[in-house]
């Protein structure tokens, strides 16, 4: 099994290196992190339409079309809270 490094240089150091798996799957996070935000900010926005139907089917349509647009919304560059996150999470990693 292959493992490359990712080093960074922070302040005109070089930081310790950490795995690039790692940093790949905490960026993937704090992304999944902004998608469920902005899923909750949808599905408040939205309200009771009836456009998409009456009861338990229209409350599962819904919920389906705020999860979808939050994880289009969410994806490279999103609204900048998953990057934000990283950088504080990535920064009290390294310390």
């Amino acid at each position: 099994m292959e493992m490359k490094i990712n080093p960074t240089l922070s302040s005109g150091r070089m930081t310790t290196p950490k795995p690039v798996k790692e940093d790949r799957q905490l960026k993937e996070k704090c992304r999944e992190f902004e998608a469920v935000l902005l899923k909750q900010l949808l599905e408040a926005m939205q309200g009771e339409t009836g456009l998409f139907g009456q009861g338990v089917q229209g409350d599962y349509f819904r919920s389906l079309f705020a999860e979808e647009m939050a994880k289009e919304l969410a994806k490279d560059p999103g609204m900048g809270l998953a990057e934000s996150l990283y950088r504080a999470l990535a920064s009290t990693q390294e310390e």
